[in-house]
């Protein structure tokens, strides 16, 4: 892929100029609407370069760090490896081997991960991050949507845009079971439109 080659800021949003002023807006103003997580279990899922690993570190008891590309994640390592609450791993996020315990999971962070899925793929892993999360566990989506982000013109750009309303009813539709058969599913507590990457 032309821009999975480049592991910079830029190359991750895909933007030529504004990406290191879009990265200093968006880091507090993402961070607050995180639920509380000191002492909690996080995993964090598209992390790219790591531009939230550390600031999720500095807060929960373990972030598992997973991306599906090689060469980001030794760039992660280098920003983040010092903090010893925090694995790596590069792997497939739609295959059913990448094994995440259910019911163990306090917070999903994916940030700009869905929109390189397809609609189908987007629909499995919807249905999996469910049964990750523990009762009362949070699930944190940040997409773009109904465009392509960044100014990049690069004929392979790998991004899939979409509306808002397509990950609400995904995720809405959702629901988990337990061993009782006891039914579990989502609710959305807040949506917003986040300024600096649009």
């Amino acid at each position: 892929m032309e821009h999975s080659a480049q592991v910079s800021v830029e190359a991750r949003m895909l933007d030529s100029t504004k990406a290191s002023y879009f990265q200093e807006q968006e880091m507090s103003e993402i961070l607050s609407l995180l639920p509380l997580i000191e002492g909690k279990y996080v995993v964090e899922l598209g992390k790219g370069i790591g531009h939230f690993t550390g600031e999720l570190a500095k807060q929960a008891a373990q972030v598992q760090s997973i991306d599906f590309t090689d060469n980001k994640t030794p760039k992660n390592v280098f920003l983040n490896g010092h903090f010893n609450n925090v694995t790596f791993m590069c792997a497939d996020v739609t295959s059913p081997n990448l094994d995440i315990s259910p019911d163990s999971v306090d917070l999903i962070f994916s940030n700009c991960l869905l929109m390189h899925l397809s609609d189908k793929e987007v629909e499995n892993l919807a249905e999996r991050m469910v049964k990750w999360l523990t009762v009362g566990g949070f699930l944190f989506l940040r997409e773009s949507s109904s465009h392509q982000p960044g100014d990049s013109q690069g004929k392979n750009n790998p991004t899939h845009p979409r509306e808002p309303r397509f990950y609400t009813r995904v995720f809405k539709e959702c629901s988990a079971y337990d061993d009782l058969g006891n039914s579990f599913e989502l609710s959305l507590m807040n949506f917003k439109c986040v300024g600096p990457h649009v």
